[in-house]
């Protein structure tokens, strides 16, 4: 089954995604898994009168569960997808036949397909800059606030401490 996991990470995206339009904050996790369900419902428009062969439909979903458009800018997602559909006309006959014939897929069979997309996305990843390094934001906490957090259930939350008042 090639869409099961997409299906499970499309309602939670769609459930993630309603639940961030009240403004909350969101942690790593959270965003990533509402970016990578922005890409699945981008991949899954399809336009009007535009078929879709078999292989180029299954590349395109084994890419999406395997996190392979995930680094892809929003913006370049159709190019992307139009690039895979063109790519999958090189998976290998035997696969293909496969394919056609509603056989389970096999391990190889998908790393093959995944190979193929991954090199046809490779053009749309970002390119990591080699002199610059990542910034990395660290808080500064006084050490007594810091004890006290560490020592916090989850989602409990520390009040500030009033300052004292100063004398006139």
């Amino acid at each position: 089954m090639v869409a099961g996991d997409l299906k499970l990470a499309y309602a939670q995206f769609e459930e993630l995604e309603t639940f961030s339009r009240f403004g909350a904050r969101l942690d790593e996790d959270t965003r990533k898994t509402i970016e990578h369900g922005r890409r699945i419902r981008s991949c899954l428009k399809q336009p009007e009168f535009a078929p879709v062969s078999v292989p180029a439909q299954i590349a395109v979903l084994l890419a999406l569960t395997a996190e392979l458009f995930d680094r892809v800018p929003l913006d370049q997602m159709t190019d992307a997808e139009h690039a895979l559909h063109e790519a999958a006309a090189n998976i290998p006959e035997e696969v293909c036949a496969r394919l056609e014939t509603a056989d389970k897929l096999s391990g190889e069979d998908r790393e093959t397909i995944i190979g193929i997309a991954r090199k046809s996305l490779a053009r749309f990843q970002p390119k990591p800059d080699a002199g610059s390094k990542p910034e990395v934001q660290t808080e500064v906490k006084s050490k007594p606030e810091a004890e006290a957090k560490a020592k916090l259930k989850p989602g409990a939350q520390i009040e500030p401490k009033p300052e004292p008042e100063k004398e006139s």
